[in-house]
């Protein structure tokens, strides 16, 4: 017997097999780690026409988050574990997804950006900034899973200021401890807070979501769907919100998404959690709303530090990792976030980058071959629902140095962002693409990525543009084929022509092609 799909109606549940007759459904709390999960119910029913019936709610639960094991002659069912599939009178949200016609933005001070008529956001909220276990004056309670959670009145307001300051939105959501304006409330750390994370690591910013625990884990859907609900009312009430980053560059998760020491294996079994129980709970709410896992530009065989295996990864493996567990236990909508920084963040010409290749075992995807994301993605085992996923450059930004360095790289930087907009238009997949600075952060480990320079004296410290600016400001309008030709003159004319249209991808590049022994 095989469960082949789980689909979530307003008042069912249904279990989809291969097979008729007498079976035993047990319900389980959806945690995932080394501890059993709690059994919910346990339900003697029966498949009829190969359809296996509940109802949605169970005693004190929405059975949409819950995990299900069937067994028939007392033998387990394989297959789907999760619900799969939720039904079209579900979601008040059944629009489609607004993408904007430009793809370009980044994130820029609400006047400023107006000024420079940003479509997107892309935002970063954490948890432990926002929520709190102790009800006041100060709260919002809110209904989840048969409990109630409470979040900061002020902070949410000031979150739907930012909201509304563009037309729509991505949000990185995170769980972090001690930075990004966390409470430190030791309660709902204590909580919240993976089991494992390594607080005696002086550069573990993020912890990764608690999905060990049955109360962090409620936590989590709490945040998550307070956020979903909210922000994407049809009538966009608080402002508009279409997609939920899950975390941050978590191949390098001992800084960005902190789960203590763990092999691949068994951090992406949880993270794949994290993500799935995201996108049920946004789909609850909006039909066309989107949830990515996040990457640097690590990729094949590299990450890193390729002497601490149990904390930094293969950013392929992880894709590998989250679709074969999310294709084995039920499949969703998840896309990837990915950070295609030159191999060098100092130096911004990543047409002169050495290590990428366009083979699927590139060590690294930056934006000199990011056709290879598209490629990788367009084999038949990550298509979901016959469709490519989809893909954001969520973060990157060309660095220009200070010093005698300074004119050429930030001329440089100024081609570089001409020839990155133009391959990642190219991709047809890619729905927003981030500049990660509006002004150069004197903060930010001595890089400079703004398209204006840093100036303490000016209101929020916005200085003169730099080169990039232009190049910025030109895409996707009359003058960008004055910018296209400036920026190809600049890097080369046959060198920016072959990195825009490269070679054919070459799937898996063994080590006797690369002598040209193949």
């Amino acid at each position: 017997m095989k469960v082949l799909k789980i689909e979530a109606g307003r008042e069912y549940l249904r279990l989809f097999t291969d097979a008729d007759g007498a079976v035993t459904v047990t319900e389980y709390v959806a945690t995932v780690g080394p501890n059993p999960a709690r059994v919910l119910s346990v339900t003697e029913t029966a498949a009829k026409d190969g359809v296996i019936e509940l109802t949605r709610m169970g005693e004190a639960n929405d059975r949409i988050y819950s995990r299900f094991e069937v067994t028939a002659d007392g033998e387990k069912a394989q297959g789907v574990c999760y619900v799969t599939d939720i039904a079209e009178d579900v979601p008040e949200n059944v629009s489609d997804y607004p993408q904007p016609p430009i793809i370009k933005t980044l994130g820029a001070p609400p006047e400023l950006g107006k000024k420079l008529d940003i479509q997107q956001g892309r935002f970063d909220i954490s948890l432990p900034g926002i929520m709190s276990t102790v009800p006041t004056e100060d709260t919002i309670p809110y209904e989840f899973n048969g409990k109630t959670y409470y979040f900061l009145r002020s902070r949410v307001e000031r979150m739907d200021k930012q909201v509304q300051s563009v037309p729509i939105s991505t949000w990185v959501l995170l769980n972090a401890p001690r930075t990004f304006a966390s409470t430190g409330e030791k309660a709902l750390l204590d909580t919240v807070i993976h089991p494992d994370f390594d607080w005696e690591f002086p550069n573990a910013f993020i912890s990764a979501f608690n999905t060990e625990t049955e109360e962090g884990l409620n936590y989590y859907g709490a945040f998550v769907e307070f956020l979903a609900e909210r922000y994407t009312r049809p009538d966009g009430k608080y402002g508009r919100v279409v997609g939920f980053i899950i975390s941050n560059e978590v191949n390098s998760q001992y800084v960005w998404g902190n789960a203590g020491e763990k092999t691949v294996e068994d951090y992406m079994s949880e993270y794949t959690q994290a993500m799935r129980l995201a996108w049920i709970c946004s789909r609850k709410h909006c039909s066309h709303f989107r949830i990515y896992i996040s990457l640097d530009h690590f990729w094949c065989g590299l990450n890193f530090s390729a002497t601490e295996p149990l904390r930094y990864y293969s950013g392929r493996r992880m894709v590998e990792l989250l679709n074969e567990y999310a294709t084995a236990e039920g499949n969703f909508g998840w896309g990837i976030a990915h950070h295609p920084y030159p191999e060098n963040l100092n130096f911004p010409d990543f047409w002169n980058d050495r290590s990428p290749t366009y083979a699927f075992d590139t060590p690294r995807i930056t934006f000199k071959n990011i056709e290879v994301l598209k490629a990788f993605l367009a084999q038949d085992a990550y298509l979901y629902n016959g469709e490519s996923r989809r893909v954001i450059f969520s973060e990157q930004g060309f660095n220009s140095q200070n010093g005698p360095m300074q004119a050429i790289t930030e001329k440089q930087a100024a081609a570089a962002y001409v020839l990155a907009y133009l391959k990642t238009r190219n991709m047809g997949i890619v729905d927003m693409m981030t500049h990660h600075s509006t002004i150069d952060n004197p903060h930010e480990f001595g890089l400079n990525l703004g398209i204006f320079r840093y100036d303490p004296t000016k209101p929020e410290h916005v200085g003169e543009p730099k080169p990039i600016f232009e190049s910025f400001m030109a895409m996707d309008t009359p003058d960008e084929q004055a910018a296209i030709e400036k920026a190809r003159a600049f890097i080369g004319e046959e060198l920016f022509d072959l990195v825009l249209n490269p070679p054919v991808i070459c799937g898996e590049l063994k080590h006797d092609d690369v002598l040209g022994n193949a």
